[in-house]
């Protein structure tokens, strides 16, 4: 077996809280399998051997994982091989309701796991699989037509729970919204709903500044902690942060100079971005700031791996922290970069432009959406081996958890 893929994407609920993840494969670097080898037990090969290797808390943390599920996976019992109470077993919409499908799904919800029908299509014949299911996914690229996607909740069962599937647009979490879909997962929330030109609060204005100091060519030490000592919030912040157990220091800091200094330019610019961060992602789906953290770390490890000037693993954290401030702030990422002072090369990849950052970022964000095809181009347009994403993924994953432990 290749080296496989995994990654993760966010299933949100009605307050747009992440209510699961679903975990997403990919077997080796080809699009095709050794033709000797039979694709059913390769796909179950690879899905256990990934979930054992990156284990189920590290991938989901007190989450579900929604995980797909082909007719020979189900029929050779495969999901027993995962804990009922972290799986929701998405069953493929290629898989027909055969009397041994049945019996094997009243048989798995028996023992307590969720059941999911994937890209749902009302069809014939399905009705004892419907009545079977927790939660029907309705992808909203394959049913476009609002009518069909409304219709929905009226012909399904009311124990059923609706997943929009797909959702690219906020005006399209709102419709399913109020069509009566309760689980939502897409890209829609790394969107910006509506650019304007938004008023900034008193307490996002500070740490625009904060963002400028810390991103000029000569860093002023002074000039920051100036800023910081002008928010007690900040102030109370800055001292938690650099006595946690995470960084490390023996003494306990309680000058708010020392800690700056303590910290070096590097330590104090990652502490701003993840406050600054932060602040602005309260009044947005908390995933949002999850996937910010997620990106920062990606970025910087594959651009340790790679070692190339002008591609440092800070500039990698920076990039991928900063990939959706514009969400964030709700103002186009052109307004934002006006306002934080970043190098040339940060802000070109950031709008859009072709460099090795913006070739970084892409991967990444390939990744995310586990879009694997992307992935490879974007691994080969890097010159990176594609086999390196997965342990790599596995430490960004391990990392985060840790945050969140000690944060």
């Amino acid at each position: 077996m290749e080296e496989a893929f995994i990654g993760r994407q966010a299933i949100l609920d009605q307050q747009k809280k992440v209510y699961a993840y679903e975990i997403l494969f990919r077997s080796g670097l080809k699009n095709a399998f050794d033709p000797n080898l039979d694709g059913n037990i390769a796909t179950q090969s690879v899905m256990v051997n990934a979930m054992l290797d990156f284990g189920m808390n590290k991938l989901v943390s007190d989450k579900r994982a929604f995980i797909n599920f082909t007719e020979q996976n189900l029929l050779t019992r495969a999901p027993k091989l995962l804990p009922s109470e972290n799986v929701v077993v998405e069953i493929l919409e290629t898989v027909q309701p055969t009397p041994e499908i049945l019996a094997v799904v009243q048989e798995l919800k028996e023992a307590g796991y969720k059941i999911a029908l994937d890209d749902f299509v009302l069809l014939p014949g399905y009705e004892p699989l419907i009545e079977m299911a927790d939660i029907i996914k309705v992808d909203f690229r394959i049913t476009a037509d609002p009518e069909e996607r409304k219709s929905m909740r009226e012909i399904l069962p009311k124990h059923v729970r609706l997943l929009a599937e797909k959702i690219e647009t906020e005006e399209e979490f709102q419709q399913a919204l109020e069509y009566g879909y309760v689980l939502f997962q897409g890209y829609f929330f790394c969107k910006p709903a509506v650019l304007h030109q938004k008023r900034l609060t008193s307490n996002a204005l500070s740490k625009i500044r904060l963002l400028r100091e810390v991103n000029r060519q000569n860093v002023d030490f002074s000039a920051i902690t100036g800023v910081i000592s002008s928010d007690t919030n900040l102030v109370h912040k800055l001292l938690t942060y650099i006595n946690s157990a995470g960084i490390g220091l023996t003494n306990h800091v309680s000058n708010l100079k020392q800690a700056t200094v303590l910290l070096g330019t590097s330590g104090v610019l990652r502490w701003v971005t993840l406050v600054s961060l932060q602040t602005f992602s309260e009044d947005k789906p908390p995933e949002l700031f999850t996937l910010s953290l997620l990106r920062a770390k990606f970025c910087e490890l594959i651009a340790q791996s790679l070692k190339r000037p002008g591609l440092t693993p800070d500039t990698g954290f920076l990039l991928g922290m900063f990939s959706l401030l514009d969400v964030l702030l709700s103002l186009p990422m052109e307004d934002v970069l006006k306002e934080v002072a970043l190098a040339d090369d940060i802000n070109a990849a950031l709008l859009g432009e072709d460099n090795d950052l913006r070739r970084l970022l892409d991967l990444v964000v390939a990744y995310e959406k586990g879009d694997w095809d992307a992935v490879i181009t974007c691994s080969d347009r890097l010159n990176l081996p594609a086999d390196q994403l997965k342990p790599t993924y596995d430490n960004v994953l391990e990392w985060y958890n840790v945050l969140q432990s000690i944060s």
